[in-house]
């Protein structure tokens, strides 16, 4: 039949083979959250609940509401002589819990598959990084406003800094232009099948410096954002499976074309939902040197499902062939040994 560069079975085809052989399939990692992780959460939770309970209950409550204690701990008040201390907790309490609720609803939001078809995982994603950063900076400087610090100076001092790492970074620099170029200009998203460099996968992850591409063996390719050039992403079109079978040279085309149309090749959509439209046979596709006779047959469907569905048209061709004693010629692969 037609030349394949190897068997092209998918992780979860591999899983149902193995199970239907009775073979056990290798367990998966669970992930188990360790049990710092479980104390920080909860440390956390706390101090956010305790935090917004004596913000919003203290207005409340006639005894706390007036006290310097309390007007310095809101920070929506204006105290004359406010605590430093007590006000720069506040600040930096308020922004945590503040990127917390950003960070939560952006990754929230990058799992909805109807949101991120419009938006994309990636943005969400690094929307979801920016915030954690921006807020980092944003404490530091509410600090150092509430010691009495002038923070304009320091960040005009960074500035000139940045300046000269950047000119001693530039390729960590076009990385990162290149990753928010591919991201604003939507190249390809997370989970779309992309061919690069002849290496087809699945884009698992797109970061600022890098791109990870896995392929249908789970192997992962990194890619550098800046030495991504030309690329043919899979998933933003319909594709489609073409398959060839050889005929013997004794068997009259015609008797072909008339098994064919007999046996309605197009209710094989019907088989399976992967397989997106009726199935065509195009005819005569080429004669080789041994007069062996290629005919060619198409199967729209999605790119996912693109082996799926060649595995199906091969099987279910094959069998029309065979109930109607459709003589097939020797493999491609033999032909091609006999003509070197």
């Amino acid at each position: 039949m037609a030349t394949h560069n190897g068997i092209r079975i998918g992780k979860s085809d591999m899983e149902k083979i193995m199970k239907n052989a009775g073979q056990n399939n290798p367990k998966k990692e669970e992930k188990k959250i360790s049990p710092k992780k479980i104390i920080y959460s909860v440390i956390e939770i706390l101090i956010i609940v305790a935090y917004y309970a004596v913000a919003v209950g203290g207005r409340f409550i006639a005894g706390l509401k007036d006290t310097e204690f309390y007007q310095s701990f809101d920070i929506f008040a204006k105290p004359a002589d406010p605590i430093h201390l007590v006000r720069l907790l506040s600040y930096a309490l308020f922004a945590w819990t503040l990127c917390i609720v950003v960070r939560f609803l952006l990754l929230l939001l990058s799992k909805n598959k109807t949101v991120t078809k419009k938006t994309g995982v990636a943005i969400l994603q690094l929307l979801a990084n920016l915030a954690k950063y921006v807020t980092i900076i944003v404490i530091v400087c509410l600090v150092l406003a509430a010691l009495g610090v002038n923070t304009a100076g320091i960040v005009a001092g960074l500035g000139i800094v940045a300046l000269v790492l950047g000119l001693g970074m530039t390729s960590l620099i076009e990385d990162i232009v290149a990753g928010i170029f591919i991201i604003a200009e939507r190249l390809f998203d997370v989970g779309d099948i992309i061919v690069l460099d002849g290496f087809r996968g699945t884009v698992v992850s797109i970061g600022i410096r890098s791109t990870k591409i896995a392929d249908v063996g789970n192997d992962i390719l990194t890619v550098r954002n800046s030495s991504i050039g030309s690329l043919v992403n899979l998933t933003d079109r319909m594709s489609c499976v073409a398959i060839t079978f050889p005929i013997a040279p004794e068997v009259p085309i015609e008797r072909v074309e008339e098994v064919v149309k007999d046996a309605h090749i197009e209710q094989i959509a019907k088989l399976s939902p992967k397989v997106q439209g009726d199935p065509i046979y195009l005819g005569l596709y080429d004669i080789t040197k041994k007069g062996v006779q290629l005919v060619m047959f198409i199967a729209p469907c999605k790119e996912e499902d693109r082996y799926d569905v060649e595995r199906l048209l091969f099987r279910e061709v094959k069998v029309v062939f065979d109930n109607n004693d459709i003589k097939l010629g020797a493999p491609i692969p033999a032909l091609e040994d006999e003509e070197e």
